[in-house]
């Protein structure tokens, strides 16, 4: 099956693809390079093209941007961290979620878990098609998180075999989870960063506007 046709089914009819999905086989790695590597290009290319070339940012025109100067080099730049660090998300949630199923009596299987996270992960890939136009871009990225926790709601109970009535327990733990390490993350990134600009006055002068 053709990653489009799979995106398109995923979000359209998930019911029906989550069955299709569990049962077929499949490898961390094929998943990484077949799926989730070429989709997670799409906000990296967006970002660039969009941000970068064009000076267009939904957030900057919605009065929600940083303010912070940026140039094509530095938007390239984080656009490739983030292609970088959303794969790394992707792989240390799945092997969280392979180690918390068996505690919602689910399957304890590092593909399937694996599987669950990279297909529900396809409406935030998909929808920065769209993400950098003003006002409409914001609303669709916050529709598509909420679509992602959706996914993952419909497919615990196929993929990993969690029984129904905990299936919306588990979802909300992967929740918390995600959000915890994406704080911790962003916490590492902005130390990083700070510290950068401390160490290197020309940097920081760029940082602050000077």
């Amino acid at each position: 099956m053709s990653i489009v046709q799979r995106a398109k089914n995923i979000i359209i009819k998930p019911a029906d693809e989550w069955n299709v999905i569990a049962s077929e086989p499949a490898a961390i790695g094929g998943l990484f390079t077949g799926y989730a590597a070429p989709l997670a290009l799409i906000p990296l290319v967006s970002t660039i093209l969009f941000t970068g070339l064009l000076g267009i940012s939904a957030l900057d025109m919605m009065g929600l941007g940083s303010g912070m100067p940026t140039g094509l080099m530095a938007i390239a730049s984080s656009a490739v961290v983030d292609f970088i660090v959303s794969l790394v998300m992707l792989f240390v949630m799945a092997m969280i979620v392979k180690r918390v199923s068996p505690s919602f009596n689910g399957n304890s299987d590092k593909v399937q878990a694996m599987k669950l996270m990279t297909y529900a992960s396809t409406p935030t890939w998909v929808v920065a098609l769209v993400s950098w136009i003003p006002f409409l871009g914001a609303f669709l990225g916050l529709g598509a998180i909420v679509y992602v926790v959706y996914l993952i709601y419909v497919g615990l109970h196929p993929v990993l075999g969690v029984p129904k009535e905990k299936v919306a327990s588990f979802t909300v733990v992967i929740v918390v989870i995600y959000v915890v390490l994406a704080l911790i993350i962003a916490g590492i990134a902005a130390g990083l960063l700070f510290s950068t600009s401390i160490g290197n006055p020309m940097t920081g002068g760029a940082l602050s506007g000077a």
